[in-house]
Parts: C-alpha cells; structure tokens; sequence
C-alpha cells in the first residue's frame, strides 16, 4: 500500500472550527514526544507506541512538512517553541508497516478554535464521526479503550477508498487545552487490524 493511506479526508479530525485566540505555555519537545529504538515515547499523553521492527516512523522534517513548517522556521530551540505553540493541529507520530497499516499521533490546540476549550473528549469524537458520515464512512457506536492508563473515545469507521475496504479507528482523549488525537489505519483483508495496532499501545 502507498502512504496515501495515510492522508484520508478524516485526518482533519474536527477541523471545521474556525481559528481563535492564544494558547497555553508548554513544553513543546515534551508534546511532540521522541522516538527512540523504535519506540515512539509521549510523556505529555502518558503512552508510548512499539511497533513490530518492520514499521517505519517519520523523521522530524517529515512532520513538519505534514504540518506546512519549514525546517529554518524551528532552527532554534526558542524558535522552535514558539512555532509549534502556535499550531493548530500538530502530528507529533507517524508511523506505517509494510502493506500500508499506520499510525498518526497528534494534538489539536483547543485554545486556537471559536469554542475549541469547550469541548469534551465525547463531544469531539461525535463531531469528528459526523464529518466522516458526511463523507461517506459508516460508523458503530463510539466506545472507550484505555491507553496507558487513560480512557480514550474510540469511533471506527469504514469506507471504500480507491477499490479497498479502508478501517480507520480513531481515538480522542482531553489534555489541559489539546485533544491528543490518534489516528489507525488499515485496509481489510491486506494488513493487521486496528486492535492489532492498538495493542501495541500502552
């Protein structure tokens, strides 16, 4: 499968909010997390991502061409900081196998969306399910799954995209003024399964 998998209509989660006023002071290093032996590590969401070694991760100058961030805009640590506080949505993790199944970590800055802090981790998974529907997807019920410790909302939803049945589970969990956001793909009948990729979570 080609990474185009990856970058399906539902990767703009719950972004038809329109943009609003500043964000919280973090430690942006920390929200980004690292990957390290091949194990994507976030201690802002409080999980890490281990893969078998056949997957491949995204370099950092790979998410800041996801995120439209040239590599001179975040040459120093100050810089870096102030750049990626100020993004909307930031993909902190990617990560693919093989036959196309992958994995997207990332936040969306509440603070920076009209009503964005409103927002419960419920209420984004239901507003994010009603775009995908409104594109084609056919969802079950949203469920909870926990993740190192925390209890994220869960939708899975399924659509055909290019003559393949396409599953992609999403999973939404609260932090301070960001919604962590993950992000699994895969395709029925060609990779592992959700579950399988979930499982690697903890």
């Amino acid at each position: 499968m080609k990474r185009f998998f990856a970058f399906t209509l539902c990767l703009v989660m719950a972004l038809a909010l329109l943009t609003g006023c500043g964000s919280k002071e973090l430690d942006m290093n920390t929200v980004m997390g690292s990957v390290t032996d091949g194990v994507y590590t976030n201690e802002y969401a409080d999980f890490t991502f281990s893969p078998p070694s056949s997957w491949t991760f995204y370099d950092d100058s790979e998410l800041l061409e996801m995120m439209d961030i040239s590599e001179d805009s975040v040459d120093t640590e100050k810089r870096r900081q102030n750049v990626l506080s100020r993004v909307q949505t930031l993909y902190t993790a990617m990560a693919m196998d093989e036959t196309g199944a992958n994995l997207i970590v990332g936040f969306e800055n509440l603070t920076l969306a009209t009503d964005g802090t409103s927002y419960s981790s419920e209420d984004y998974a239901e507003e994010l399910v009603n775009q995908c529907v409104a594109s084609g997807y056919t969802f079950g019920d949203i469920t909870t799954v926990e993740i190192g410790g925390n209890t994220y909302y869960e939708a899975v939803g399924t659509v055909e995209e290019s003559g393949y049945d396409m599953t992609q589970a999403f999973l939404v969990r609260r932090i301070d003024d960001y919604m962590c956001f993950i992000i699994i793909t895969t395709i029925d009948g060609y990779t592992v399964t959700p579950d399988e990729i979930i499982a690697m979570l903890g």
